[in-house]
């Protein structure tokens, strides 16, 4: 009948429009719940990616081992293959750097060299070599152990190089060697002789020509020693929960927060005990405490370039930023301070106050502790401004500019051995 045909054919379509739905609303649910899974994999995933293309990390040696080592030289004899230059091959190269000349004839220099652990890059190690110049032989004075580095050094006299290292520790400390008067006869490495063993790393060696000072940096709290600092920063270390409070500018400058500590130089007298190894006769004064400021100056500052001893090792000069308003974070006046180290109690004298831009690097003449050379610069709150050479005398207490009309920009300046010249670094156009 057709009515009966017509209610059955409404009968099998509302049938399977139902068993439609449900397949459709059973769909929805599949996806959405690989969707879920999907999402929820992404962490692993993400692991999983980056830990494959790092590759296989082998373990890192812990010290120096001869069948673990090998020289570029030995590495790339045993290419039996031309391969091309590469970002790897640039990586396994070595790296010399400081190379300081013998302080009385010039006739033999030591440097750094920085290796890497050749098979897989995975270590480094820095360590002091000496070259002679007319002979051109060359011995590796201080022992490769993956993970140390030596650095900052000066060659105090024929026989005697103090240096920075963190051979003894994960800390960075004052080291000493002796050397024979035949280095070429060396037939082991010479062990350093360890001089500090503060409990936080000290940066920024300087030494004065004579040898019976010697200035430092250490990060510390403004108005703490390095031992009350160790202490504060051990019991913030052991705390659940660890807050900065910041009451002014700067909060972060670059890629560091500045968390409190400061770049602080510390000032002692040193001379030879009876062995001949050099040790303090005078407890780290410094120069700084009580001033939350830095020297060398944040973030790029160094000691070797922001200090200076006078000639005769009794006057200190150094550069600082006046850190102590938020003011700091727009302006760039750096200023030059002098201290005389004849008198019992430091007090550092401004001989930049008056100009309110950039004065930094001081460098006394090697010949007269009268004299002092410095970069300036006379726009305030304009960092690429050109920097002058500026000449200070104690004597007359007087400024005049070397080159004032020169248009170009000074780097970096070094006096030569005499006193008499000077060496300018400064950037030149390409032709």
């Amino acid at each position: 009948m057709p009515g009966s045909n017509t209610d059955y054919l409404t009968r099998d379509n509302a049938t399977g429009v139902t068993s439609k739905s449900k397949f459709r609303k059973f769909i929805r649910l599949t996806i959405v719940f690989l969707l879920g899974i999907v999402i929820g994999s992404i962490p692993s995933i993400v692991v999983y990616i980056r830990s494959s293309h790092t590759g296989f990390n082998p373990s890192i040696p812990s010290g120096w081992n001869i069948d673990d080592y090998q020289s570029n030289s030995d590495y790339y004899n045993e290419f039996t293959e031309v391969y091309d230059f590469n970002q790897t091959h640039n990586l396994r190269l070595d790296r010399l750097s400081s190379p300081q000349f013998h302080p009385q004839h010039g006739k033999s220099v030591i440097y750094l060299r920085k290796q890497y652990h050749m098979p897989d890059l995975n270590e480094s190690t820095t360590t002091l070599h000496w070259t002679c110049l007319q002979t051109n032989q060359t011995k590796q004075l201080t022992q490769p152990i993956w993970g140390v580095h030596d650095q900052q050094f000066y060659w105090v006299d024929d026989t005697t190089i103090l240096f920075l290292s963190n051979r003894k520790s994960d800390l960075i400390q004052l080291f000493q060697i002796n050397l024979p008067d035949d280095i070429i006869s060396l037939t082991k490495f010479i062990e350093p002789i360890q001089i500090t063993d503060y409990p936080l790393t000290i940066d920024n060696l300087l030494v004065n020509r004579q040898a019976t000072r010697l200035a430092f940096s250490c990060q510390v709290y403004a108005n703490l020693s390095i031992e009350e600092t160790y202490n504060r920063t051990k019991t913030e270390g052991l705390s659940s929960e660890l807050v900065y409070k910041f009451d002014k500018l700067f909060i972060r400058q670059w890629d560091k927060f500045m968390t409190g500590r400061r770049h602080h130089p510390f000032l002692v007298s040193i001379q030879r005990n009876p062995k001949g190894i050099f040790e303090f006769i005078s407890t780290p004064k410094d120069i700084l405490f009580g001033i939350d400021s830095d020297s060398p100056t944040r973030p790029f500052g160094e000691g070797k370039t922001q200090w200076s001893f006078s000639s005769t090792g009794n006057l200190f000069a150094y550069t600082r930023q006046h850190d102590e308003t938020s003011e700091v974070a727009w302006s760039i006046n750096l200023d030059i301070y002098t201290i005389d180290l004849t008198l019992s109690n430091y007090i550092s004298k401004c001989i930049t106050c008056d100009n309110l831009a950039t004065d930094t690097d001081p460098s006394y003449s090697p010949i007269d502790e009268n004299i002092l050379i410095y970069r300036s610069q006379s726009v305030p709150a304009y960092e690429f401004d050109q920097y002058k050479i500026k000449l200070f005398n104690y004597s007359s207490n007087s400024k005049i500019t070397l080159l004032k009309d020169w248009d170009r920009s000074i780097q970096h300046i070094t006096w030569t051995n005499d006193g008499q010249s000077l060496f300018l670094e400064l950037g030149e156009e390409a032709r």
